[in-house]
């Protein structure tokens, strides 16, 4: 099977042919209902998080498994770059993680081998990876529509690995860990990439300084040939991203969903609740 043949691998080549963004959503809270729910609503991905979400591993299994038997691509941001937590997430059948506050090229190496299998020697060369995962899964190939044979054989090429840069010294060394063999996109985290550069982390889209970094690892996933994400709470921001350059973004996320419209119709019936 060539490269890319599932998953987000699939879907931001065919995204860039056809000159559109990816666009997913953020689960931030339990349930398989949830999860079927919002997976059901035309995203191309769900990202389902470990790292700040109320999603302990249990629940993360439930979930990638609903968003996969929606034909949509589950991602899991994992809370760390762990051996185990990797190896637990993408056995879930992941069909990409995204990790965070990634700072370094060797940072990013290690992650990689994490994720990638071990292949026999005889298929080793020139841009093929060869890992230390362990073989063992038997949820994985059912979220990529495979038996455990072939999942084995092609997860090292569909398997997509993002790490965010959202700190001062992920930012300085963007360049270098968008060169790293393996890695395949750079998402930005625009909160905490604020927050480590000494602004107020909601006050991002208003500071020069932060968003003239937001382009420089636009430029360095560009320039070495990757993909690049970047966190997104509205459908204007969304658009404005995929014209900057940018090819894979969530729109806002469940949490952000409740609180925007209950806030918002909530009220509008103020002074109804008000009088006395």
């Amino acid at each position: 099977m060539p490269p890319g043949n599932f998953g987000l691998h699939k879907l931001l080549r065919d995204g860039r042919e056809a000159k559109k963004p990816i666009v997913g959503s953020w689960l931030m809270l339990p349930g398989a209902s949830l999860a079927r729910m919002i997976a059901q609503m035309g995203f191309d991905f769900v990202i389902v998080d470990t790292e700040h979400g109320n999603i302990a591993d249990a629940e993360m299994h439930i979930a990638v498994g609903m968003i996969a038997s929606q034909g949509v691509s589950p991602v899991v941001r994992i809370p760390a770059p762990e051996n185990w937590i990797v190896k637990r997430t993408l056995d879930t059948g992941a069909h990409a993680i995204l990790c965070p506050l990634m700072s370094s090229a060797e940072e990013a190496r290690a992650l990689v081998s994490f994720a990638k299998f071990p292949i026999p020697r005889s298929q080793q060369g020139p841009g093929v990876f060869s890992g230390i995962r362990g073989v063992g899964s038997p949820f994985a190939p059912a979220a990529f529509g495979q038996t455990p044979r072939e999942y084995t054989a092609t997860a090292n090429d569909n398997i997509l690995i993002a790490v965010q840069i959202e700190s001062v010294e992920g930012l300085n060394n963007c360049e270098e860990i968008a060169k790293v063999d393996g890695i395949d996109m750079l998402f930005v985290g625009p909160n905490d990439l604020a927050s480590s550069m000494g602004f107020v982390s909601s006050d991002h889209p208003n500071i020069p300084e932060v968003q003239e970094a937001i382009a420089r690892v636009l430029a360095a996933a560009k320039a070495a040939d990757k993909y690049a994400g970047m966190f997104c709470l509205t459908a204007d921001e969304v658009e404005r991203r995929f014209e900057q350059g940018f090819d894979f973004m969530n729109l806002g996320a469940d949490i952000i969903a409740l609180t925007i419209w209950n806030g918002t119709e909530l009220d509008k019936i103020s002074h109804l609740r008000q009088r006395k």
